[in-house]
């Protein structure tokens, strides 16, 4: 059965109210976390096979001690772990498989061990974001008022019932009444983890895509109609605003050119943002030229350390966005190195602009805020440019031509 995981108001409301009703399916694949630097691990055993020394990065060491204790069937105060720098993570060393096959090696082989998996290795046993489908439906009342939210989304889960692919769907700054938000588990078998940002990205890519697609169908300004529903949250309305404002955001921006924007929200950090692109009709390829982005995210300890994680989040949005996809044929991983799991290369990297707005609140995160607004944003501007819908992330180039030829 659904799993809830937001419900509000009234959703049986009188059809006689009802004006119009919009529905849209947005599908996701699977995606790798791609840290540059592999996997990972150095173990050393004692020789009664009851303490042990690790070190490794992990994004969460604690677990890791518990693990390799149950391993070695003794207490954690005998296993020492050595936090090391991560060397790339976004949630793939969350996991401690790669540990605990030092620790087993060390063991058996009665020495310490160094363990580094392949490229191969880490990608066809990896540890993806979840594959999903988000199906969405609105009903509008006579003056174009949103009455009913419904939004399901279908996916895996992973690590012990936790809900991977529902985080981000609520919708807690736009003021819709009457909501119904709940997730479908399906069995996959493929191993599922965090992905930075983990359930945001494909959540509001179908979210910020469907108030799009609603925004055109009733002729309504995408920017006004967002106002329109954060006018009971000025900290949202502030960075929408501002995104605006400093990009200049107009839908279309002529030579072949459009704009799409975008808003977000990550553990009450706030963002907005806002991406101009290119498009090659003849191979499908979009290019992002230029990426805004406005946060909030409570009072700024490092500032340098913010715009660092924002650019980063921002080009790893984008590129899983343009082209990261995992795909399984007879339960085998197809993909295997980066010449045929694409990432964004250093030459399509757009010119990214950052506003931090200042804030008393109190600091709630940034590492993963940049990425959420990606997806959508630069459907909305293709959608302004072709007037045509990308409801599949990655925009692929086969993606992209098929949506235009069909």
């Amino acid at each position: 059965p659904p799993k809830v995981v937001n419900a509000a108001g009234d959703m049986a409301v009188a059809q006689s109210q009802v004006a119009q009703t919009y529905h849209a399916d947005y599908l996701n694949d699977f995606v790798y976390h791609a840290q540059i630097e592999p996997l990972n691990a150095v173990a050393s055993v004692s020789a009664d096979k009851k303490s042990a020394e690790l070190w490794i990065g992990s994004q969460y060491p604690d677990g890791l001690k518990t693990e390799v204790a149950s391993l070695l069937k003794t207490t954690e105060d005998k296993i020492t772990v050595h936090q090391l720098y991560l060397g790339g993570a976004f949630g793939r060393r969350f996991w401690p498989d790669f540990g605990l096959e030092a620790v087993q090696l060390a063991s058996s082989a009665g020495v310490p061990v160094k363990l580094i998996w392949s490229r191969e290795d880490d990608l066809q046993y990896g540890a993806f974001r979840p594959q999903s489908l988000q199906r969405l439906e609105a009903k509008l009342d006579r003056d174009g008022q949103i009455m009913t939210w419904r939004h399901r989304v279908v996916a895996q889960s992973a690590l012990s019932g936790m809900m991977l692919a529902s985080t981000g769907a609520q919708i807690p700054h736009y003021d819709i009444a009457n909501r119904a938000i709940d997730q479908v588990v399906v069995p996959g078998g493929i191993r599922c983890m965090h992905w930075r940002s983990v359930g945001n990205g494909p959540n509001k890519f179908a979210i910020e895509c469907f108030i799009d697609e609603i925004c055109h169908a009733q002729g309504v300004e995408a920017y006004q109609f967002r106002r329109r529903l954060m006018h009971n949250s000025p900290r949202a309305l502030k960075v929408l605003d501002a995104a605006v404002e400093m990009s200049g955001y107009r839908s279309k921006s002529g030579s072949g050119r459009a704009m799409g924007l975008a808003f977000s929200e990550h553990r009450n950090s706030l963002s907005a943002g806002v991406v101009e692109i290119s498009l090659d009709r003849d191979t499908g390829t979009i290019r992002v030229l230029r990426a805004w982005i406005a946060v909030d995210a409570g009072l700024i300890v490092q500032p340098d350390a913010v715009l660092s994680q924002l650019q980063g989040a921002i080009i790893q949005g984008i590129s899983s966005a343009l082209y990261e996809s995992v795909t399984i044929k007879a339960g085998v991983v197809q993909q295997s190195n980066f010449h045929d799991y694409q990432l964004m290369r250093i030459t399509d990297v757009p010119k990214i602009n950052i506003k931090i707005i200042s804030s008393d609140e109190k600091p709630t995160g940034i590492g993963e805020l940049g990425i959420p607004f990606t997806g959508p944003a630069i459907a909305n501007a293709f959608a302004a440019l072709t007037g045509k819908r990308l409801r599949r992330m990655p925009f692929s180039s086969a993606n992209v031509q098929q949506v235009l030829t069909g």
